[in-house]
């Protein structure tokens, strides 16, 4: 993506010719070094870190506008998780320290209780009072914060909340019904014995298999089975060494992802860094554990920085997880130089990388010296930047204590940089997508219900969607080789990987991952020029030996309607039947592609859709499907326009519903092909099936659950173990809520 740090770097590359400068790759610290020989590359790097906008505000009068918008709903009673979004964004928008954040978390304390979120709104109770919230005010939220550590029975929280309102009364009557209300909670603190706050929610302990690391001159390293692995077992789990937020591609820059950036859990009730207002955390601790990370990351932050470089958050982060524990490894506190304490860094991960847990990074390979000279310059201009945005902008080095003195501050800034040029290096090529369910915001879209975070009825649907949430780095399971076709699955939960056998492996077997190019989803051609732009070599796995794309072609083929030739082909990819007729190149027949064109109209159309085109939809469907193999991926396109139109009208007609409900069992079927059932795909397909059944059990008469259905009920309860324990909590809810 086209931004100011792509445009800055090309014009250092074009006027300081650095592809010149560094023509190939000799390490990271000597490509490092010939780009600090040029006084020129420093200041323009400074530049234009220091000319960079903030985006905190810095007035309260955006963050009193959401405020009040939020009031206003709240007590219009029209939508709370409206007017806890509204609540959220005045506390992204406060500034730091002021009265406009301070009152923003006591509102939505209460909207919070309202909802029963009472953990959140204890914390927002406190944050409120620790803040510049109103003295006079004060008591209030104390009660607040009382109430809600009682729903929680947490009597450490509750006596705390309780003595400084005695505090208070000492200092001031208190009204009759305060009073009184003070004496409850003081009998209701001595029934809660100690605090019985729930732990949160633990996976079991998994029984996992030997696995061994082999190297070869043509594998490299690469993982094997010590043991049988049998198909849906588990293989490995890791948590991330580090993971980053993956920003909004759509460049909405108001409010960052709601996920927690310490721990990993999505769809948090969000309490940001209250310095920068965007790195978010699901909780108080949360926040507090991160700050000897975030502390160096703050202000780029307010900068907006780690959204411009992309990948290159993910390289500094891994340097600041780190570098203590690097630091602790090296006893040594002689002089020396960046070179020298480079290597020796890397060395010591080398030797001691089983039971050090960085140093499983460190040795991770990076294929600078095998990337275009241009991408390798771009990674070092950015890695180089970033160390000078540490020295500049942060007080780094100024917190390395005994180690100081080890290095010349130069030399630290060289160090630095060449340790990030290393992550950067590595996670092109090891970086994992952690992907997730991420639901809509209230004000796109108002999906839950009223007085709960229980999914409406019917809007499942439109409530989630699967996308990356988090870019993370696993370095033992990034010693997986890719296959176009591999043998193991991949569940995260928060910054946990979890990977999962998808067919039998015997002892000494390969376990193969797939780093994007599948077999199933692209040809040939295809994943082999991905994998060589980005991973730098060419595939040689049973798929790509075979020389077959019947994999892929399944899902691509198109079938002559016409009974003489009847034969299956593929069309060119600017062939579009959405845009105009198709010829079949076996029996040069022209095939009407109307019935396409007339299910795309009704998405495209201003007008609203309506039951009576219902009808003709299905029939251009089934036209559609002639033409089309069984699995085509079109006929995913194509059903979910359907959907999109047409499911809100299945509790109006039985005929509708048992139409949809026979489609949506059609779709999971196409998704379970390509993709199985233990994947997003699958799991998002299931979604239709679940609001129509859900929908059919609101309908007048009695229900009964068809067989078909209760059997793909139970297939998506299994499925989506792949999320994490929120996720999976909340799609369970669903259905308890509105199925029993």
């Amino acid at each position: 993506m086209e931004n100011g740090w792509d445009s800055m770097v090309a014009k250092i590359v074009r006027v300081y010719k650095l592809t010149n400068v560094i023509q190939t790759f000799h390490g990271e610290v000597e490509t490092i070094r010939k780009l600090q020989t040029i006084p020129e590359v420093r200041k323009a790097c400074r530049s234009w870190l220091k000319k960079l906008p903030s985006v905190r505000t810095s007035d309260e009068e955006k963050s009193h506008l959401y405020r009040e918008n939020g009031n206003e709903i709240f007590r219009g009673r029209k939508c709370p998780h409206v007017a806890l979004e509204a609540y959220s964004k005045s506390i992204f928008a406060a500034p730091r320290d002021s009265t406009a954040l301070a009152m923003a978390h006591a509102n939505r304390a209460i909207v919070l209780m309202s909802l029963k979120r009472f953990r959140e709104a204890y914390e927002d109770c406190q944050l409120a009072l620790e803040g510049a919230y109103p003295e006079e005010n004060r008591l209030r939220v104390l009660f607040r914060q009382a109430e809600c550590a009682l729903q929680v029975r947490d009597r450490e929280g509750l006596e705390k909340a309780l003595e400084e309102i005695g505090k208070i009364s000492n200092e001031q009557e208190l009204a009759t019904f305060e009073i009184e209300r003070f004496k409850r909670l003081q009998q209701l603190a001595d029934l809660i014995a100690i605090s019985e706050v729930p732990p949160g929610v633990t996976d079991l302990e998994l029984n996992l298999p030997q696995i061994e690391e082999k190297v070869s001159d043509e594998l490299g390293r690469y993982m094997v089975a010590k043991e049988d692995i049998k198909m849906d077992s588990p293989i490995v789990q890791e948590k991330a060494a580090s993971f980053v937020p993956v920003y909004d591609p759509r460049g909405r820059s108001e409010l960052p992802p709601f996920d927690c950036q310490y721990c990993g859990e999505v769809n948090v009730i969000p309490f940001p860094c209250s310095s920068c207002g965007r790195a978010c955390y699901c909780s108080i601790t949360c926040r507090q554990e991160h700050i000897p990370v975030h502390r160096y990351e703050c202000p780029g932050y307010e900068k907006h920085l780690w959204y411009l470089i992309g990948i290159a958050h993910l390289g500094i982060r891994c340097f600041l997880d780190g570098f203590q524990d690097s630091m602790q490894k090296m006893n040594s506190t002689i002089e020396c130089t960046a070179e020298v304490f480079f290597e020796d860094v890397l060395n010591i991960a080398e030797e001691q990388h089983q039971t050090y847990h960085y140093g499983k990074v460190l040795r991770l390979v990076t294929n600078l010296d095998k990337m275009s000279v241009s991408d390798m310059v771009q990674y070092s201009l950015t890695a180089y930047m970033l160390s000078l945005y540490l020295s500049e902008f942060t007080d780094f080095f100024k917190t390395l204590g005994d180690k100081s003195d080890m290095m010349s501050k130069d030399n630290w800034i060289v160090y630095a940089a060449s340790v990030i040029l290393r992550h950067i290096g590595q996670l092109v090529c090891n970086g994992h997508a952690i992907s997730e369910l991420r639901g809509v915001s209230a004000s796109e879209n108002n999906c839950l219900e009223q007085d709960s975070f229980n999914i409406r009825a019917g809007f499942l649907h439109r409530y989630y969607e699967s996308t990356r949430v988090f870019t993370g780095i696993f370095p033992q399971i990034s010693m997986f080789n890719h296959s176009c076709d591999p043998n193991i699955r991949n569940y995260f939960n928060k910054s946990v990987l979890t990977v999962y056998a998808t067919k039998d492996i015997e002892p000494g077997g390969e376990i193969f991952n797939c780093y994007g190019p599948n077999c199933k989803l692209m040809n040939k051609e295809q994943r082999n020029a991905a994998l060589k732009q980005q991973y730098c070599f060419d595939c040689k796995c049973s798929r790509c030996v075979s020389n077959k794309d019947d994999a892929y072609e399944k899902y691509e083929h198109f079938k002559c309607p016409f009974s003489k030739c009847a034969k299956y082909f593929l069309v060119k990819q600017n062939v579009d039947p959405f845009e105009k007729d198709i010829k079949c190149p076996l029996c040069r027949r022209i095939i009407d592609c109307s019935c396409f064109q007339l299910i795309a109209s009704g998405m495209s159309s201003e007008q609203e859709s309506c039951y009576e085109d219902f009808e003709d939809a299905v029939n251009a469907y089934n036209k559609c499907a002639l033409v089309l193999s069984e699995f085509h991926e079109t006929k995913i396109t194509l059903a979910h326009m359907i959907f999109i139109q047409y499911l809100p009208f299945s509790g109006l007609d039985e005929r509708c519903l048992r139409a949809l409900k026979k489609l949506a069992q059609e779709f999971i079927h196409i998704r379970e092909h390509r993709f199985g059932k233990m994947s997003p795909e699958y799991v998002m397909a299931c979604f239709y099936l679940m609001d129509l059944v859900v929908i059919e059990s609101k309908c007048e008469g009695e229900f009964r659950l068809d067989q078909a259905s209760a059997e793909i009920i139970n297939d998506f309860k299994q499925a989506i173990e792949i999320f994490g324990n929120g996720t999976r909590t909340k799609l369970l809810n669903y259905l308890k809520t509105h199925l029993g």
